[in-house]
C-alpha cells in the first residue's frame, strides 16, 4: 500500500479504518458495504462515526486507485 501524505500524522484509529477499507476493496467487499455506522449521540450530535466512515472509504478507493494505475501500466507496458 502506498501511503497518503501524511498518513503517519493521522490519528492511529483512522489509520486502522483506512487500512480496514484498503483490505476490504482487495477482498472484494462492495463500497457500499462500510461496517462503520453514523451514530448520533443522545442530545443528537454527531461523534466520529463519520470520520471512521469518510477515512474506510477513502482506504477503499485509495486502493481501486491503485488497480486502475496498476492496469494501465499493464496495458502500455504490453504495447511495446
Amino acid at each position: 500500500m502506498i501511503e497518503p501524505i501524511g498518513f503517519n500524522l493521522w490519528n492511529k484509529a483512522l489509520q486502522g479504518a483506512f487500512r480496514k477499507g484498503y483490505s476490504a476493496f482487495n477482498d472484494g467487499v462492495m463500497e457500499s458495504e462500510c461496517p462503520y455506522d453514523d451514530k448520533r449521540k443522545d442530545c443528537g450530535r454527531l461523534t466520529w462515526s463519520r470520520s471512521f466512515i469518510t477515512a474506510w472509504r477513502d482506504g477503499w478507493v485509495h486502493a481501486a486507485c491503485e488497480k486502475k494505475q496498476m492496469l494501465i501500466t499493464e496495458y502500455y507496458s504490453d504495447k511495446r
